[in-house]
């Protein structure tokens, strides 16, 4: 009897275990059908909202919002933009020749009048100067507007009839009155003797890598008159640099490495998760290398390939000090584009029907994926490179609170830093 009650209770056991397994099995066959098309969770809200709240959606909108919900979905730094966006954005050539800086409170102060500006020239009886604020343009105030709505002004501007600017200069208002000019718009911009500061820093503001713009024969110009001019010290402005092209911060690394030769020495890996596959970016022979302390400015827009350039720079030895606010942490490499056309690596174009329900072509988007992440090359570290991406370079100097643009330069809290340091060592 004993026997057959052990028997009975193996039996029993067994069936639990058999059980205990199928459920499991059956638990994970579950979760596979939960994730089908049928079940996802995009298209329970969508039906949820149709059965219960609105007959008609606009479905083109939903599509524009899940598309941007999926690329978002993708990690920080990955992009989708209309065609209107980035096409909204180019230029006719024609323009103001001004730089304006932001603050705070979305007052847009004058940072740059370029060679060729027409505001070089005094108008009403005023000439503008560094530090003055577009406080309205015609009869309309954009003073408190956000960059992009201050832009979006601008580009309604038309390019053959005078504009009138009111600026503010501390208490006082005035009008100067411009008419857009043809210009050669520069992204690399060289400064012999600023006004201010010691006559032997030289000063290079670098607003860009992207190998689209005229960048890299402005720097090699740049870099020429610098050391033509016999200067000690070089300032070098990224502050709101958010990167481009890995050729150019190639060649522009190569003249930060020092007097040392180090042609064919790698300076960067890109990292293509998908293929898993890395491409190097090594040093190579440049006509012109800087063999003077080089003080960085940076700030909460310096991202990508200027990082990288910070990053070869302390890992040479090269720069002297960081200066200002903590970068973004941003070491990717997205994919790229040359000519906004359909067809390009990175662009999509959207598919609609008309009312006879004819597919038609709608509008073009443009994609920015991070497609690999950067490792700087650097024997002081553990492994000999190190990944930027996530990992912002913070300042040997930190700059608190908002910045004065003043004409004199030595009031800029960055450059003084530089100043005190360089006098001081």
């Amino acid at each position: 009897m004993n026997r057959w009650i052990k028997v009975i209770l193996i039996a029993l056991l067994v069936s639990v275990i058999s059980v205990t397994l199928l459920s499991c099995n059956y638990a994970e066959h579950q979760q596979v059908v939960i994730l089908n098309d049928n079940f996802d969770l995009t298209n329970q809200v969508l039906n949820y909202i149709k059965d219960n709240y609105y007959d008609e959606m606009d479905d083109d909108e939903a599509d524009l919002y899940a598309a941007a919900g999926i690329v978002a979905s993708l990690g920080e730094y990955n992009y989708i933009y209309p065609s209107s966006d980035v096409l909204g954005a180019s230029s006719d050539g024609k323009g103001f020749g001004l730089i304006v800086r932001n603050t705070l409170y979305n007052e847009h102060l004058i940072d740059f009048i370029l060679p060729g500006s027409p505001f070089l020239t005094a108008s009403e009886g005023h000439t503008a100067i560094r530090g003055d604020e577009i406080y309205a343009i015609g009869d309309k105030r954009v003073s408190g507007l956000t960059s992009g709505n201050y832009s979006a002004v601008l580009a309604e501007l038309p390019s053959d009839s005078p504009v009138k600017f009111t600026l503010r200069r501390g208490d006082e208002m005035f009008d100067v009155t411009y008419t857009k000019v043809s210009f050669n718009f520069p992204y690399c911009i060289y400064i012999n003797d600023l006004p201010g500061v010691l006559p032997d820093f030289g000063y290079i503001c670098l607003r860009t890598f992207d190998n689209s713009t005229n960048v890299l024969n402005e720097f090699k110009t740049a870099i020429r008159s610098y050391n033509s001019d016999g200067n000690r010290a070089l300032i070098l402005d990224l502050r709101g640099n958010g990167g481009g092209s890995a050729e150019v911060l190639r060649y522009i690394a190569s003249c930060f490495l020092g007097s040392e030769a180090h042609v064919g020495e790698t300076l960067v890996e890109i990292h293509y998760a998908r293929e898993d596959r890395s491409a190097y970016i090594t040093s190579i022979p440049v006509e012109n290398k800087v063999d003077t302390p080089v003080y960085i400015l940076c700030d909460g827009g310096t991202a990508s390939a200027s990082e990288a350039l910070i990053g070869i720079m302390k890992a040479h030895g090269t720069l002297t000090r960081l200066i200002g606010k903590t970068t973004v942490g941003k070491g990717v490499a997205q994919n790229g584009f040359t000519r906004y056309e359909e067809g390009e690596k990175g662009i999509i174009r959207d598919k609609g029907k008309d009312e006879e329900g004819n597919e038609i072509d709608l509008d073009l988007y443009l994609l920015q994926i991070i497609i690999g992440k950067y490792y700087i090359y650097d024997s002081s570290v553990d492994g000999g490179k190190y990944c930027i991406h996530g990992k912002p370079f913070t300042p040997d100097v930190v700059i608190e609170g908002d910045n004065p643009v003043t004409p004199d330069y030595s009031e800029d809290l960055y450059v003084q830093a530089a100043i005190e340091h360089y006098t001081n060592k």
